[in-house]
């Protein structure tokens, strides 16, 4: 039996939420299936290709959510309460949020798909110091070879606590480093002979990309701030430089601060990228061909 949230902290949770419930991925009626719940929809598409109709999944965030910042629904927290896995990959909200997952269901397994990943500082041009290392990047899933450790990692998270589809598992893992593979082969043809390889992004989300393709991400924000007038103008200075004519922003980003810096930088195209998406393959396939047009 799973360990119920005592009804005043659910009723807390009711009184104090107004996000709508991010609903839950079932792929089987099965009542034995595996309850699975991870950070991020990308790793939510990973966990269903693996775990089939063994699991039933859900993620805390989605499409225009701030990971940052992101507080669980009420309906997020009493399914929490039921999950047998949470699939943390390290994103800001987890450091608070993990502690209170745990004491909710005493019973739930908590693993890293992040173990093993080499993380990076976020790209800072405006700030850079050899000798100081910024924040990291969380967003360790948006390249290929890190999905594929994450695959790993949820392959051995899934055999841990149902040895008995174990070979599934592993079949599944199989088809996905192909198609993993294949992503990377399609993004390495697409970027490998663009004019340039520097790109403007409002937040610093493609590190991982940047870092996968020799490319040079340029961020608007840094820390989630806003630019200074002194970081704006070695902006300016920069887009010019490298003749950038695409500016890339995500799902979630004020358009209004998008479209004024736009035109201070004399920029025409706006390119909508969405680090969250559920789909993994489609995604990567849309920025890089987004990439590859705005490096041409």
């Amino acid at each position: 039996m799973k360990k119920l949230i005592p009804l005043i902290l659910i009723l807390s949770f009711l009184l104090g939420a107004c996000a709508s419930p991010t609903p839950i991925k079932s792929n089987t009626a099965e009542s034995d299936v595996l309850k699975v719940t991870t950070s991020v929809a990308s790793i939510q598409w990973l966990v269903d290709q693996i775990g089939g109709e063994h699991v039933q999944t859900q993620s805390l965030t989605t499409s225009g959510d701030d990971p940052h910042t992101y507080e669980p629904t009420p309906a997020q927290m009493i399914a929490m309460a039921q999950s047998d896995l949470y699939l943390t990959a390290g994103v800001e909200f987890e450091s608070v949020w993990v502690p209170k997952f745990k004491d909710s269901n005493s019973s739930l397994k908590v693993v890293d798909v992040s173990a093993g990943i080499n993380r990076i500082p976020i790209a800072d041009p405006l700030h850079f110091n050899a000798d100081q290392q910024g924040e990291l990047d969380p967003h360790v899933w948006l390249a290929p070879r890190n999905m594929k450790v994450i695959a790993q990692n949820v392959v051995e998270a899934l055999k841990g606590i149902d040895p008995k589809n174990s070979t599934t598992y592993q079949s599944n893992l199989e088809n996905v480093l192909t198609k993993i593979d294949d992503i990377d082969s399609q993004l390495s043809e697409m970027l490998s002979k663009t004019k340039r390889n520097e790109f403007l992004i409002i937040h610093p989300s493609l590190g991982y990309f940047a870092e996968a393709y020799g490319l040079q991400m340029i961020p608007v924000e840094v820390n989630g701030q806003e630019p200074s007038p002194t970081e704006l103008a070695k902006i300016l200075a920069l887009s010019q430089k490298y003749t950038i004519n695409t500016l890339f922003t995500q799902t979630g980003t004020n358009p209004l601060n998008v479209e004024v810096m736009a035109q201070q930088t004399g920029i025409q195209k706006i390119v909508e990228i969405d680090p969250l998406a559920y789909d993994w393959v489609a995604n990567m396939l849309f920025i890089g061909k987004s990439m590859q047009a705005a490096l041409n």
